[in-house]
């Protein structure tokens, strides 16, 4: 007696089965590839918040500030200034010398104080010779360590008490104001030589030198 054999129907899951190891592959590469891109977004974003956090943030002054700062600076500065000029002593005022000091010429007198022995030359402005005069007086003086006052036979200031002074001397020609000439004064306002016309230095010195002599 047979029995039919009933042969098995194909199994459908075998090809299930046989893909499944595939698909597992597939998968795993896929989650590797999706953690390693989170992973490096997330590396990227702490990097940014690194980077933001290390560089401070530095925010301008303000313009208005700064104007601020310069006027308070300006206004220090000419407060200062205006300090140090206020600190600063008033100066005197120079007192007036008169023109004629005890019947003479200022400048005569005032040399006549301090010297006992005065040279004065007496010069026309302008002409050259009385230049050269009044230069050669000036040495001898020095020399002779005596006074020097240079006149102008032009000043109306000085000729009339010059003149007033020389009232006493004792020829006419000593009288007379013109250049060059040299005068030589002792206290306290006597003439004791006059020296007409061009003298060098070596002639006033001794003219000078005379006159402090005969004042001892």
């Amino acid at each position: 007696m047979h029995f039919p054999v009933k042969q098995a129907a194909p199994d459908a899951d075998r090809n299930i089965v046989s893909l499944t190891p595939r698909v597992r592959i597939l998968a795993a590469a896929l989650f590797a590839a999706v953690l390693a891109l989170a992973g490096g977004f997330l590396l990227v974003g702490r990097g940014q918040s690194a980077s933001s956090a290390a560089v401070p943030v530095i925010k301008p002054l303000h313009p208005m500030k700064k104007h601020l700062a310069r006027t308070l600076k300006k206004k220090t500065t000419a407060k200062k200034i205006a300090t140090k000029v206020a600190a600063r002593p008033a100066a005197k005022p120079k007192a007036r010398v008169p023109a004629v000091i005890d019947g003479m010429p200022s400048a005569l007198a005032l040399a006549l104080r301090a010297h006992a022995v005065v040279i004065v030359s007496l010069y026309t402005p302008g002409a050259s010779v009385d230049t050269m005069a009044t230069k050669e007086a000036r040495s001898g003086a020095a020399a002779a360590h005596a006074g020097f006052v240079a006149l102008s036979v032009a000043d109306e200031k000085i000729v009339a008490p010059l003149s007033s002074v020389l009232t006493g001397a004792p020829t006419p020609a000593d009288r007379v104001l013109d250049g060059p000439a040299v005068l030589v004064f002792e206290r306290p306002n006597t003439l004791f030589v006059r020296l007409n016309g061009f003298a060098d230095r070596d002639t006033v010195a001794q003219a000078a030198a005379n006159a402090a002599t005969s004042a001892r």
